[in-house]
């Protein structure tokens, strides 16, 4: 199947070569079925949370799929150029160049915010965490400009406004007013690595595994944003249970912040499943995973039973 059929397998990962990560490897095998205590009471503390916050580790875990790379692909088997695309329907092109834009717009958020929240985190562990997140997602904007101007579309802002959902733009002023202006930590790691990036993981899995078969160089790209991603949410998830557990006072405040940004961000994706679906794509699955992964999300948080999941 490929991008010209308008389906899209499930992602395969095997050709990439991570580290251990306990705590990102069990939320990603947590299915809907599973007892929303079972990772608290399967892993120990220091395994579950020591190796989100050691450098030594995330360096040598991104290098293990980015050493040799270049801008995220590899070199000998580079993304499609826009003249290469000229072979294949229009669509198949402005679905990738959408694709590519949108998660752009959504990096440059995560960018801006993660640079703010470093500056004013509570604790060591996460400025450490954070500190991170600032290089993975430079990075992240680095390689989504780059694969736009490889498209052809070297007006990159131009391209943003014309593909990316005003949504979008309006949810940037929303986290930047929360985190930058307001400096609400806890609201912004919500909005940033829960709402934001922790809905976006379905729409990246299903546009990588989309474009495998036409463009093996972009879905390489999606893929090593993917896994930079999962450790991104990890941190957040971690972060907002001690929140909730610690200070049971903040829980309502919690319940609605995620209620009000996931929502937020789920009229987006909706709106960009109506746009795919002009394009002749379904978009269903890519909107299965969205949910399914915002159900598990609720469900490590303990909010599921507080209604947030049928509001959003």
């Amino acid at each position: 199947m490929s991008l010209t059929d308008h389906a899209a397998p499930d992602p395969v990962f095997d050709d990439i070569v991570h580290g251990e990560e306990p705590l990102v490897d069990a939320l990603r095998d947590h299915t809907e079925s599973a007892d929303p205590h079972e990772l608290d009471d399967s892993l120990d503390d220091h395994v579950r949370y020591a190796k989100l916050y050691d450098i030594q580790h995330w360096r040598n875990s991104t290098g293990r799929y980015l050493d040799d790379t270049t801008y995220g692909y590899d070199p000998e088997t580079p993304p499609l150029t826009q003249e290469e695309f000229r072979a294949l329907p229009s669509a198949a092109y402005h679905g990738v160049v959408a694709a590519m834009a949108g998660g752009l717009a959504g990096e440059r958020i995560a960018f801006e915010c993660s640079a703010a929240l470093c500056s004013y985190a509570p604790d060591d562990n996460s400025r450490m965490f954070l500190a991170t997140q600032v290089i993975d997602e430079a990075r992240h904007v680095e390689v989504f400009t780059q694969r736009l101007k490889r498209l052809g579309c070297h007006d990159v802002d131009a391209t943003l406004h014309k593909y990316v959902n005003p949504g979008m733009f309006a949810f940037h002023d929303k986290m930047r007013a929360r985190v930058v202006d307001s400096r609400d930590f806890a609201g912004g790691i919500i909005g940033q690595n829960l709402a934001l990036e922790g809905l976006a993981l379905g729409f990246f899995e299903f546009n990588a595994a989309l474009v495998k078969p036409v463009d093996p160089g972009t879905s390489r790209v999606l893929e090593t944003v993917l896994l930079d991603e999962r450790r991104h949410v990890g941190f957040g998830l971690v972060k907002l249970r001690e929140l909730v557990d610690e200070s049971p006072d903040k829980r309502a405040y919690v319940e609605d912040t995620v209620c009000e940004l996931s929502e937020n961000m789920m009229e987006i994706f909706e709106e960009n499943a109506d746009n795919m679906a002009r394009l002749g794509i379904d978009p269903t699955e890519a909107m299965d995973r969205v949910n399914r992964y915002h159900a598990m999300h609720l469900r490590r948080l303990g909010l599921s039973d507080a209604g947030v999941a049928q509001s959003a």
